[in-house]
């Protein structure tokens, strides 16, 4: 069990998100005031994010459920829900936000100008790489895709939108969308350049 006070400084890091119920999903993770597209809205990175990560096969013994109970954070390695606040952040296939692993653990970054009270959510495709993982997706999108499947398996266009907003899991990124993407940032930085 972790020292309550531990959990409390984390907490102060998310003062602009808060714990609530959502009509059909749950609980879910709402801005608790606007927030700016680009902006960062929670930094967690105390370096104990990673505390626990197991294979798939080992959490897969231990009677894991891959779709409901592991959240992927490398090629082959996953994390059980831990008691963080992104424990709550629910999926949408047009989210407005996403999250970005660093060394130590996340940033939840804003791809989207966000009102107070809003829902905040991400795409869980982009944390999918090349697992069986498949989940039913009901988010209530109008381009809602009804399946939550590998990164890969996304239409061409989102896979480089998120890409190019930096908030997907490097193991699940298909070599061919990495040279596309950089290809298209160096034709932007030339085009930029000055003469």
């Amino acid at each position: 069990m972790r020292d309550p006070m531990v959990q409390l400084f984390k907490l102060s890091k998310c003062l602009n998100v808060y714990l609530d119920a959502t009509a059909d999903r749950g609980y879910g993770l709402f801005a608790a005031k606007p927030v700016a597209r680009g902006s960062t809205l929670i930094v967690d990175e105390d370096g104990d994010y990673y505390d626990g990560v197991m294979t798939l096969v080992e959490a897969l013994s231990r009677g894991h459920d891959l779709s409901q109970d592991l959240f992927q954070v490398d090629h082959d390695a996953f994390l059980l829900p831990n008691g963080n606040i992104d424990d709550f952040i629910n999926h949408s296939c047009r989210p407005n936000t996403g999250l970005r692993l660093t060394p130590l653990g996340y940033r939840m970054v804003a791809l989207a100008d966000i009102a107070a009270g809003d829902e905040l959510t991400y795409d869980y495709s982009t944390y999918i790489g090349d697992t069986p993982e498949r989940l039913v997706c009901a988010c209530g999108a109008a381009d809602c895709r009804g399946v939550i499947g590998p990164f890969r398996d996304l239409p061409r266009e989102r896979r480089l939108y998120y890409l190019a907003n930096d908030v997907v899991g490097r193991f699940a990124v298909p070599e061919a969308d990495r040279r596309a993407l950089a290809a298209a940032t160096g034709a932007a930085d030339k085009a930029g350049a000055p003469a």
